[in-house]
Parts: structure tokens; sequence; C-alpha cells
């Protein structure tokens, strides 16, 4: 799509974060330094003192690439609900296209590995449901793992197929599929989801709206969550350039909490979008139980025949 006005209005969103849109920049954005300073922190960390300065970082981009890839999902799902926007099928499929495209705007390299990991995290995902069992809910709203997986690599190739061939061949997507990647699916969801935020772009001179933004507390084993998000400041960095950058209704608040079990989910009554540090803690869990290993992808046959994630929402 190029850098043509109409790219603004998704990559507005993720300025803040990861430094701009169009090239990467030589230098590391804000947000990668506080991501690469929290990996060097972190190895004094019991759990980590094992493990070398690379595997530590990659360790900690899975993590929080996963995690912010839920936190945009989410805010995908907020644009939604508070501007009105129309759904030409289903939502949880239109989130998941809003965070892919608004990573992919960026155009760094750290927000194209923080991607690649959050499709990776969705083939672990399917990975684990088979080891455990997990009975399939092709009922549930989501797509299934390996689907929501390869649909991310598809955005990425559809984006830039040179650039991502590699990727897309490594888990086994057809050529022609690739080229669908690029002429239809990147360019009629980039488009789409365009054309629907541009009328709600704030005006110079326009009030912005209050997002409130809180981290709290934390026991146990997702105590480094808590200290971790809060360092980064993850959630900042959304809600201030969604402040700037669109109207909204009313104010609203982003928070993360311990809740119990991993989830994330838009709270109309509270207006609250909520972000849970177990689900961080499962990201985490992914990471270390399966990788270095590569997740293969199956044929239409065996994925018949699979046990899917659990219905977590996220």
């Amino acid at each position: 799509m190029g850098s043509s006005h109409r790219n603004l209005p998704i990559c507005a969103v993720m300025s803040a974060l990861l430094l701009g849109c169009g090239a990467a920049s030589a230098q590391p954005s804000p947000f990668q330094a506080r991501v690469e300073e929290l990996a060097r922190a972190l190895q004094s960390y019991p759990r980590l003192k094992n493990f070398s300065e690379q595997q530590r970082t990659d360790g900690v981009e899975f993590i929080v690439g996963n995690t912010l890839f839920v936190l945009l999902h989410e805010t995908g799902h907020l644009f939604i609900t508070e501007m009105e926007l129309p759904v030409l099928g289903r939502e949880e499929d239109a989130a998941d296209t809003f965070a892919a495209l608004a990573m992919l705007r960026v155009g760094t390299s750290f927000s194209q590995r923080v991607l690649a990991a959050a499709a990776k995290g969705w083939f672990l995902s399917d990975r684990r449901d088979q080891q455990t069992g997990a009975t399939p809910l092709y009922y549930d709203e989501h797509n299934l793992s390996q689907q929501r997986a390869y649909q991310i690599v598809c955005f990425m190739v559809g984006s830039d197929l040179a650039k991502f061939k590699s990727l897309a061949d490594e888990i086994n997507m057809p050529e022609a599929r690739q080229t669908r990647c690029k002429e239809e699916d990147y360019p009629k969801a980039s488009r789409s989801w365009d054309k629907v935020l541009e009328p709600h772009r704030r005006a110079s001179g326009q009030p912005g709206t209050t997002i409130n933004v809180a981290y709290g507390d934390a026991e146990g084993d997702l105590e480094i969550f808590a200290r971790s998000f809060r360092q980064i400041q993850m959630l900042e960095a959304v809600a201030e350039r969604a402040a700037a950058d669109y109207v909204w209704p009313a104010p609203f608040s982003m928070e993360m909490q311990s809740c119990g079990r991993p989830e994330a989910v838009w709270m109309d009554k509270t207006r609250t979008l909520r972000i849970c540090y177990n689900l961080a803690f499962d990201f985490a869990q992914l990471y270390f139980a399966y990788l270095p290993a590569t997740p293969q992808p199956v044929s239409t046959n065996q994925k018949r025949k699979r046990k899917s994630k659990s219905s977590v929402r996220r």
C-alpha cells in the first residue's frame, strides 16, 4: 500500500509505541530499547539465569510480542464497539486483522519480529492443545489456533512478499496462497480498516479523550510480569496515541491485572480494557516448554483430528 494517506489511521495507533511508520529506523525505538533493557535486567531472575543474553532477549520478545498482539486485538474490539464500525464477518477475525495490520504498518524489524512471534505463539498453542487433549471448539467465535497463525503470516506476506516469503515457505504455505495474500487478503483488509477509521480521526484543535492507564499489583509468578510491563510502558504507548489521534465517545481505561486465569477483554459496564498478567505467564510457559523446537503445520486430514485451543478469549 506504500505510505499514502490511507495508511495513516491504523499506523497512528502504533506510532509512539514502535517509532513511526514506513521504513525501519537505524536506531531502536524507545519501546524496543526498553524491551532490550528488560531482557538484560532479567539476567538475575532465577528461572532465566542459565539462559544466554540472546535466549533471554528472544524469550522477552516472544512474551511481549504475544501480549502486544492481544492488546491490539482488544483495541480492535474497542474501535468496533465505540465507533460502531460495521463488521462484515466475525468480529474476532476483524480484531485479529486490526492487530496484525497495526504492527505491520510500523515497518521496523522489531515490530516484524514480535508479530512473527505472535504467529508462532498460535502454532505453539495448537501443539499444546494436541498434547493435552483439548477438545476442538468448532462453535467458538475464534478461529482455531493454526488458522489464526496462518492468517497473521498471510498478512505479513501480503504486505511484502519478498521480505516474508521465507517465513511462509517455512510453514509450508503454498505459492498460490502466498500470491492471494498479496493480491487480495492484505490490500482488502488494509483498505477496509483505513476507510472505517478515517472519519473518527481527531482534527487539529479537537479536545483529546482521557484514557486512564493502570497496572495492578501481582504476587508470586505474576510479580515479574507486573513489574516488567510497567517498566516498558506498554499500555501508555497505545493509550496516548489512541487519545491523541482519535475522537472517542467517552473516556475509558486500559489496565493490566491479576485475574486468576489468562484473559483479555473489553468490559462495557466499566469501560475498561483489561489484559491479565496470567496471559503473559501463559505465553512464558509456551515459550520455555516448546522452543526452540519449530511447530510443524499439518495436513487437512490431520487438522480434522486435531485438538484445538481452550475457550479463553483473547
